[in-house]
């Protein structure tokens, strides 16, 4: 008797097996870029979120304090010589007028982050983290890497406008952009708009307290530090303007920037400093506790950049380079921009956000960043 033999069963060839792993291949590689992109959709919607909030909180500053929050002092303040008691009983924090750290800080409140704003310790202050301040495109919240305190850094800047020279001629963008020289003295030194230099005021207002955005230089300066039992004290820089009200932004709230985010090269996210020419961690270590430094600040005049750029943050010509990632003292990073690979989130006076193109021309970008410099701009061109 002769049993049927079992059926023959046909498998994959080699050949037939390279070409469906070829045709996944092809597959992913289609995929992963719309995966990529759909996520940088999500994170940059995310962050446009975060810049639309710190706009609502501006508008809640204006509601209690009838003012905008300032910028800041100087450089690295300590929350210690900004209360009204001494470092044993630090009291309450200034107001706008007479606070030394920046925007960032004064918003806390309106950010229901009242608790943050009565540290008086300045590590526990400057190294708590704050989600909010962080672009999800470039960083999670983090401590920088070149601070021994363990500062959070942040992502977002207040607007400085390019309007005057502070101290001889008007300031005008195209005769310093794009920069071609050893120094880009004329952008910091109507960065700054004291003497040019870091932290420093100008001993002639006239020419000097040119600081046209809604967030201003704190127009404060300690005069003796504080002690155990008392404050510091200090004086209203004669002058200089002080905290803006909504009435004085004459070009419109509507149409002027005030926080936006800024610039931080591809490769030092951690706040690191920077390989040779060297340089970096000059404007990205404080973080948002700062005061009137590159750290919170930045500056209209010369146009937002990419975190990948080449012409300017990968120069061959060390002194351009620096320009992106700070050198000593000298030469501040100016720069907005950000992770994002077309432009800026950016919020404006009314707590509208926006998105604004890193081709923006530089003399549309500084006129959004003034707040009295009668320009008309033209919203397609951002």
């Amino acid at each position: 008797m002769r049993f049927p033999s079992p059926q023959r069963r046909r498998g994959f060839t080699l050949v037939e097996l390279l070409v469906v792993i070829a045709i996944i291949g092809v597959l992913v590689a289609l995929l992963l870029p719309a995966v990529q992109a759909a996520r940088e959709a999500a994170r940059r919607t995310t962050c446009q979120n975060q810049v639309r909030q710190m706009g609502i909180a501006l508008q809640n500053h204006v509601d209690a304090q009838k003012v905008f929050p300032t910028g800041g002092s100087v450089p690295n303040p300590s929350i210690s010589s900004y209360t009204s008691g001494g470092t044993n009983s630090p009291g309450t924090p200034n107001g706008a007028n007479k606070q030394g750290l920046g925007a960032f800080y004064q918003l806390l409140p309106y950010l229901e982050l009242n608790a943050v704003k009565g540290l008086t310790n300045p590590t526990q202050l400057q190294s708590t983290l704050i989600p909010l301040y962080n672009c999800p495109s470039r960083r999670s919240p983090m401590r920088s890497a070149n601070s021994t305190t363990g500062n959070q850094l942040t992502d977002y800047a207040t607007a400085q406008p390019a309007t005057d020279y502070c101290g001889a001629a008007p300031y005008v963008p195209l005769q310093a952009w794009p920069f071609n020289g050893a120094s880009p003295g004329f952008a910091i030194r109507s960065y700054w708009c004291g003497n040019g230099t870091s932290g420093s005021w100008g001993t002639d207002p006239a020419t000097s307290a040119n600081y046209g955005g809604v967030v201003v230089r704190t127009p404060y300066r300690i005069i003796t530090p504080e002690t155990a039992t008392a404050p510091a004290k200090g004086e209203l820089v004669p002058g200089f303007p002080t905290a803006i009200k909504p009435g004085q932004v004459t070009d419109g709230l509507s149409n002027t920037l005030v926080i936006s985010e800024k610039v931080v090269r591809a490769d030092l996210y951690e706040g690191q400093p920077a390989p040779d020419p060297g340089g970096g961690g000059v404007s990205d270590d404080r973080g948002w506790s700062d005061g009137w430094d590159p750290d919170c600040v930045r500056y209209t005049g010369v146009p937002p950049i990419s975190d990948a750029d080449t012409a300017i943050c990968q120069n061959p010509n060390a002194a351009i380079q620096r320009t992106c990632i700070g050198f000593e003292g000298s030469i501040p990073v100016l720069f907005f921009g950000s992770a994002h690979p077309s432009g800026i989130n950016a919020v404006y006076g009314d707590a509208s956000a926006h998105f604004i193109n890193f081709d923006v021309d530089v003399l549309v970008f500084n006129a959004l960043g003034t707040r009295a410099g009668e320009e008309t701009v033209n919203s397609s061109a951002l």
